[in-house]
């Protein structure tokens, strides 16, 4: 690093002694070597392992050697921690508990796991009825579920079922290139989007599986909205008649749309102007296309709003909604796209969903958990709002012109270093969150910056520390030549 700026930390401690990691550690350095995952193999800034968290406060080897950190930058899978994540557990760990004892005995017990093939375990019953309540359109006998294992495959579900409507001519009316057989009707996703790895998920930019490997086809790039049409009408109405314009030009090779109503890692956490994607969203319809909101990133209530869905409290009105691993809180591989309506029409055409997996949805405990988690969040609405109005208090201030700019809602925020600032200042400011003894979620492309993701039960005490250190980290950074 070319800044010399440092800032003495205290490190915090974990109640009571900490356990001895010496073999552990040793042994953990040489299993890292062997991992690819979040850095080239064998990288020693690549991801650590955990050894102890309580709350937002992690002991975990990192850079081959321990440190306590406060994390603030989870995925947005992780729901609870501590007891509440015990409570929404607990189901679980008694079932398995039971059914181990069962089959000690080699008594009859209920299924933990089964081949869908042969059928559902029988937590699943629970959860739907819990889930239908909220979706975010009103009750119909007519919506169904497609149960995947993580969200890159739920999206993949729901544009397979809406197509598969489409083909049934249903969810709209089937569109022209359909009728007359012409190319394929190819998907509308915005030209800076994430729904899974860009190799072998949607999104943009998409990026070949291996080099000079065809990228995945059938993507037509729509416009994103400036960050300007967030406070500025003129900026909307430029947009919307673009967009409306791009509706009209690709008429004839688009079926379906994908939204999401708040961007991940692709834009550091941007949300649509809520009015803004309505009308869109109305256009879409208008002109008979399906529409899929992606909700994986900003859904379960991290938006801070008074609903599960960021669909239901802005009135979205989508063909369907994805969720992701949060709805099993994280703990087990559970994820899924909810579709309006259509049931029937399938059954009756006899037409089955193609995009499944064996053991998907298959799993007693990770129903027992989502039933629990469905109940628990909507306490957490009002503290979620609450807790998000300490980021743009605490960081809001650092905002300005080629520095940075701040985005997002409730427990989900993206922080922007724009330019001129590039690459080598985003390795400085991960040394100086380093020096401060605090991590985000930190995105290297296509935009540089780093997200705010904490879990939902956060204490107000982690929170405010973790971003007066990110304060700090960032001030010190724009002090830097």
């Amino acid at each position: 690093m070319n800044c010399t700026w440092h800032h003495h930390v205290d490190l915090f401690f974990f109640a009571g002694d900490a356990p001895s990691h010496g073999d552990l550690t040793e042994r953990s350095k040489a299993a890292l070597k062997r991992l690819a995952a979040r850095a080239p193999v064998s990288a020693s800034h690549g991801p650590g392992v955990i050894l102890q968290r309580h709350g937002a406060k992690l002991r975990r080897l990192h850079e081959h050697q321990q440190e306590e950190t406060l994390l603030l930058g989870a995925a947005c899978s992780e729901v609870f921690t501590g007891p509440r994540l015990a409570k929404v557990l607990r189901p679980a760990f008694d079932c398995q508990k039971r059914v181990i004892e069962q089959l000690e005995t080699d008594a009859p017990f209920e299924p933990l796991g089964i081949h869908t093939s042969a059928g559902f375990p029988p937590a699943v019953t629970d959860f739907v009825e819990i889930l239908e309540v909220h979706l975010p359109w009103p009750t119909e006998d007519d919506w169904f579920l497609n149960l995947q294992l993580e969200g890159a495959s739920a999206v993949w579900a729901g544009v397979e079922a809406l197509a598969a409507l489409r083909a049934q001519n249903l969810v709209p009316a089937i569109s022209r290139c359909e009728l007359q057989n012409k190319d394929p009707c190819y998907l509308g996703v915005a030209e800076q989007s994430y729904h899974g790895a860009r190799t072998t998920g949607l999104g943009q930019p998409a990026l070949p599986r291996w080099t000079n490997a065809p990228r995945t086809d059938g993507q037509i790039p729509y416009p994103l909205p400036p960050a300007e049409a967030a406070t500025s009408e003129s900026a909307k109405k430029a947009y919307l008649k673009e967009f409306e314009g791009f509706l009209a030009e690709n008429t004839e090779r688009i079926g379906i749309f994908i939204f999401e109503p708040q961007w991940g890692s692709s834009l550091l956490g941007r949300t649509w102007p809520k009015d803004l994607l309505q009308k869109v969203i109305e256009l879409c319809h208008r002109f008979e296309k399906s529409v899929l909101c992606d909700e994986i990133m900003c859904g379960l209530g991290r938006h801070g709003h008074d609903s599960l869905f960021l669909s239901t409290a802005w009135g979205l009105n989508p063909d369907a909604v994805t969720f992701g691993k949060a709805i099993a809180a994280g703990t087990f591989p559970l994820s899924g796209v909810a579709v309006r309506r259509g049931a029937t029409t399938l059954l009756r055409s006899g037409q089955k969903i193609l995009q499944g997996h064996t053991y998907a949805g298959s799993s007693e405990l990770a129903y027992l958990t989502a039933t629990q988690v469905l109940k628990e969040v909507p306490a957490w609405f009002r503290k979620v709002s609450e807790l998000g109005m300490l980021v743009p208090e605490i960081l809001g201030p650092l905002q300005e012109d080629e520095f940075l700019r701040l985005h997002g809602h409730g427990l989900l925020w993206g922080v922007e270093l724009l330019p001129p600032r590039g690459a080598k200042d985003l390795e400085r400011l991960k040394q100086l969150c380093h020096q401060e003894n605090v991590w985000p979620y930190f995105v290297e492309a296509p935009k540089k910056g780093f997200m705010i993701s904490p879990a939902l039960d956060i204490s107000e005490a982690h929170l405010r520390e973790g971003l007066r250190r990110l304060a700090r980290a960032l001030q010190a950074l724009k002090s830097c030549p």
